[in-house]
């Protein structure tokens, strides 16, 4: 048994090794020894497979990616308990391993993710539409375009939510985890914001509050340029005429109006007269006249291949030993086609071996 492993399913089932050892009827320290690499009893071994949910196959598997707190940026991380981050980080983990059964089946666009670490977040903006062509014009679909670009774009499950989003690379390749189950607009923004993680931040520093208004200007500025706001904006402000032109951002009418401030286009006292009236009518808790949510091009093409072909997800989780439920997890809600077609799979499928051709 893999001791790395081993700690990869106890973090992402949210315990920490005192609780694990209480279940067991063991020490910590015993636990801790078990995954710095000391051997597990045989008979132990049904013991964390029964309690953590995670096969033999699994605790077995080579050593994981282990991505390290610091190689993370976590969208609202401050508010969450260590507990929390360790799950996450354990989810990131069975990303690069969900990730790894996909590329070489499915294939996937070179990574174009510049590294503006040296630029201002607002200038590093404009400098990566340049880079990627985009012009000043809203974008259409956000995923799409990430994807396109390289980013291996996957889901949050339940026990991770409350972080928003993470990003991380590794390996020179590009990581985003959100939370699919927020309103389009704020996975927008939030995607957005680890996107400028991704080209601010990808040695590391700086960390915390700093970086994390670095990658909310970056995120603003990416999403709503300057140019394109004066171009489409009415003289006249009001509510109503933001829950409006919103849409045409795919942003929120509260982060419109906070951009709008920026640029000068409402003054301080219409602004926060604007966010008093939209607080007052809950914009901050449910979003008015909410756009679709967007999707993924590329599971959204693993799933429809793999119902097309009558093979089940069963069959990714026997490939590579990540519980089903986990597979579930990091694609729920990216693809258009239902998760729960997949949930039952015959020992053919279970043997069945996925190449797109």
């Amino acid at each position: 048994m893999n001791g790395s492993r081993l700690s990869v399913a106890r973090k992402r089932k949210g315990l920490t090794r005192p609780q694990l050892a209480e279940k067991l009827g063991v020490t910590s320290r015993t636990i801790n020894g078990w995954e710095t690499g000391a051997e597990v009893p045989e008979e132990r071994i049904d013991s964390l497979v029964r309690e953590l949910g995670f096969s033999r196959g699994f605790l077995g598997l080579a050593d994981p990616a282990s991505v390290s707190t610091n190689a993370v940026s976590f969208r609202s991380l401050s508010r969450k308990s260590a507990t929390q981050r360790d799950a996450a980080l354990a989810m990131c983990d069975m990303a690069v391993d969900l990730s790894e059964w996909i590329d070489p089946r499915f294939g996937r666009n070179d990574v174009a993710i510049a590294d503006l670490s040296e630029e201002a977040p607002d200038f590093a903006a404009d400098l990566l539409r340049r880079d990627w062509g985009l012009g000043h014009a809203p974008l259409s679909n956000l995923i799409h375009l990430l994807e396109a670009k390289g980013v291996r774009l996957f889901g949050l499950p339940d026990n991770c939510r409350e972080i928003d989003a993470c990003s991380f690379w590794l390996d020179d390749i590009p990581y985003v985890l959100v939370d699919t189950t927020r309103s389009a607009e704020r996975i927008r923004f939030n995607l957005a914001h680890e996107l400028g993680h991704l080209v601010l931040h990808r040695h590391g520093a700086p960390v915390g509050q700093t970086a994390e208004k670095e990658a909310n200007l970056f995120a603003s500025n990416f999403l709503m340029t300057t140019s394109s706001l004066h171009q489409h904006l009415p003289r006249q402000m009001s509510v109503g005429a933001l829950v409006k032109l919103k849409r045409k951002w795919g942003v929120s009418a509260m982060a419109l109006a906070y951009r709008l401030n920026k640029i000068g286009r409402l003054s301080d006292w219409h602004y926060k007269t604007m966010i008093i009236e939209m607080r007052r009518r809950k914009y901050h808790e449910v979003e008015p006249e909410p756009i679709p949510h967007e999707q993924s091009y590329v599971l959204d093409v693993v799933l429809r291949t793999l119902v097309s072909r009558d093979i089940s997800l069963r069959s990714i989780a026997d490939d590579t030993n990540l519980p089903l439920s986990e597979i579930v997890g990091l694609m729920q809600g990216l693809a258009t086609l239902a998760i729960s077609e997949h949930d039952m799979a015959t020992p053919t499928e279970r043997r069945a071996e996925l190449r797109l051709v």
